[in-house]
């Protein structure tokens, strides 16, 4: 009687649990459906709002796309298009190495879905919280344990967190001067400074793993200290639970101390991997300036590094704007920070750049769901047809059995001796 019971709570539970899954996935899809409306109408008010400030700087100077496509060069942009196409391939690369290592092998074509899933999800929520869940969500859907899918796309994130870390460090300490191109001391400051307070709390994610690698005992003392100070002064309430949460995270993080201590060198095969992304992505300017506007940047002293170090401030400035991708203001520094180099062709500039580092990833995370969408219709529509056809074929022996009610019972007779 306690087994049965036990077996029924156990049940129920599951149950339970299944249904709260449930209606949480139906709830991030939800407001995935939101962001992603969200996203395009802010895209709209950004490229009208853009449009207004481009003719504002210039005095209403502003290129058209006809004059943009014959002064064009259009070998530069086609370099650019090839870094995309790099950033795109170890981005595939980053995910199938993990996978292996994990043991969880899902294809190569299912590692490229899987990280354009995070691009995509990033890209539409605010604050780009929503693609590590969905990753996680679409590892489950194939089949691979929660551990590991958890471990796969924590690992993968705090890795690409201290590589992109490595690189703002670097240039910013190193390039940090060329920002003088900037002819608006007003704007130069301001890009400068919210360059660097954006990096600091960008930064703080690669610190907070690292102590999780080598402290993580101390990690949790202070995390504990700081929610009993907070639960005292009444600022936070249920201390067990938001304890436990903590500490959750932080073992969620632990994978990578983990990885590092038995996998060295597959740790710094990823983190190489990691580093292209946050070269190539600020590099990718460089090109596209060469392209809408060679004379100014021929002229220009390092002009590499230069426009290498604006893009990096300038995306380090509005981290912390919570809009789906900073979208809007990125695109306002962007414009801001370049327009002593661009001239009239800063709108298409700061459009261009921005497609390649994130309005691709929305318009391929649309064509993704699209296709999904429209496999899921063909597969449902061919299952309906193939239940029917078997309905059917069942019903038509059955009639003609029942026709014949002889030789039906004896077979059933017969049937029920042996």
């Amino acid at each position: 009687m306690t087994e049965n019971n036990g077996a029924e709570n156990k049940n129920g539970d599951g149950l339970v649990l299944a249904k709260e899954k449930t209606i949480d996935v139906k709830k991030r899809k939800r407001n995935n459906i939101l962001g992603l409306i969200l996203t395009l109408v802010i895209f709209g008010c950004v490229i009208y709002a853009l449009w207004q400030l481009g003719g504002l700087l210039e005095d209403g100077n502003v290129s058209t796309l006809g004059d943009l496509v014959a002064g064009m060069n259009g070998w530069y942009l086609l370099a650019a298009f090839g870094l995309l196409a790099v950033i795109m391939v170890c981005d595939v690369l980053k995910y199938t190495l993990l996978n292996r290592t994990f043991g969880c092998k899902i294809g190569l074509l299912r590692d490229a879905k899987l990280g354009l899933t995070g691009k995509y999800y990033e890209s539409i929520t605010p604050t780009s919280t929503g693609g590590q869940p969905m990753q996680i969500l679409y590892m489950l859907k194939q089949g691979v344990s929660g551990s590991k899918s958890s471990s796969v796309v924590m690992l993968k994130y705090a890795v690409q967190m201290f590589a992109a870390a490595i690189v703002g460090a670097i240039v910013m300490g190193v390039w940090g001067y060329t920002l003088a191109v900037i002819e608006k001391e007003a704007i130069r400051n301001t890009v400068y400074i919210g360059g660097w307070v954006g990096f600091g709390i960008n930064a703080c994610a690669p610190v907070f793993v690292t102590l999780i690698i080598f402290c993580p005992n101390v990690l949790k003392w202070l995390i504990n200290l700081g929610l009993v100070l907070l639960h005292k002064m009444h600022i936070i309430k249920n201390l067990d639970e938001r304890r436990e949460k903590a500490y959750e995270g932080i073992d969620n993080f632990a994978v990578c101390s983990q990885f590092i201590f038995k996998h060295p060198a597959k740790f710094f095969e990823l983190l190489g991997l990691c580093l292209v992304e946050p070269v190539l992505l600020n590099i990718i300017p460089f090109f596209v300036m060469s392209a809408l506007c060679g004379g100014s940047v021929a002229q220009m002293d390092n002009a590499f590094f230069t426009i290498m170090a604006l893009s990096i401030f300038a995306t380090y400035a509005v981290v912390y704007i919570p809009t789906p991708g900073n979208s809007g203001a990125l695109e306002t520094v962007f414009m801001l920070a370049f327009a002593s180099i661009s001239g009239d062709a800063m709108f298409w500039v700061a459009i261009i750049c921005r497609f390649f580092s994130y309005y691709v990833y929305v318009v391929l995370g649309l064509g993704m769901n699209a296709w999904d969408l429209t496999r899921g219709i063909i597969r449902r529509t061919k299952e309906k047809k193939a239940a029917t056809a078997v309905t059917q074929g069942e019903n038509e022996p059955s009639t003609n059995a029942l026709s014949d009610g002889n030789s039906y019972g004896e077979e059933s007779e017969g049937d029920n001796d042996e």
